[in-house]
């Protein structure tokens, strides 16, 4: 695969798992994804939104029609937050180290987050009990296996980045939950440092290799 092939593909899965909202639309996003790390689902309600956001609710109806469309849109924006920024700066990195070291700071910063491993934490038990969002989540993993594992070995065959990235994303989403249940006896940042050194010395040996030998 050519570096501008490599780049391309990246952007567009990318582009798969990313939606964009109008800053209404965005402001009451934020507000319910506060209020669902503080209060749980069951606290998720239309009027608590509007309290939080200061928004009407009506607009809530407007933009995502319903409770059930607000949580998809917060599934689809749950990794891609100003905290810790944007996957696209990722993907605009150049093929090779630096787009596996921008992939994992940004990871990094993820996991670092309590609020998005408390929000995947409460979100898991609706998506597994909703078709709809069951589905959604499952087209929004592969999109993250996909650009995860392209991001981290562009070079490789289809079936070690599809391996690659499924790992990663385990690992990344494991870590948060862990920091989110346990957030004073578990030492996230020590774990995802030797994450990101297995995962290094991984694609420098067996990567490199093999590209030596092709």
């Amino acid at each position: 695969m050519t570096r501008a092939a490599a780049h391309a593909t990246a952007s567009s899965v990318e582009g798969r798992a990313r939606r964009e909202f109008p800053p209404t639309a965005r402001k009451l996003l934020v507000a319910a994804r506060r209020v669902l790390v503080r209060k749980g689902y069951p606290g998720l309600t239309m009027q608590a939104v509007e309290r939080e956001s200061g928004v009407n609710r009506a607009l809530i109806h407007y933009y995502f029609g319903s409770k059930a469309g607000l949580l998809e849109a917060i599934v689809d924006t749950l990794f891609e937050d100003p905290a810790f920024g944007y996957s696209d700066a990722v993907a605009g990195a150049p093929v090779g180290p630096a787009r596996v070291s921008a992939l994992l700071e940004w990871l990094g910063r993820i996991t670092a987050d309590r609020r998005t491993g408390r929000l995947l934490y409460e979100l898991l038990p609706h998506i597994l009990r909703s078709s709809h969002l069951r589905s959604r989540a499952a087209e929004l993993y592969g999109a993250y296996r996909a650009f995860d594992g392209e991001c981290l070995a562009a070079s490789a065959d289809a079936e070690l980045r599809e391996d690659l990235g499924a790992l990663n994303v385990a690992v990344v989403e494991g870590l948060g939950i862990q920091s989110a249940v346990d957030p004073h006896g578990f030492a996230r940042d020590r774990a995802f440092a030797l994450w990101t050194q297995v995962l290094t010395h991984y694609l420098h040996d067996a990567i490199d290799d093999g590209e030596g030998e092709s």
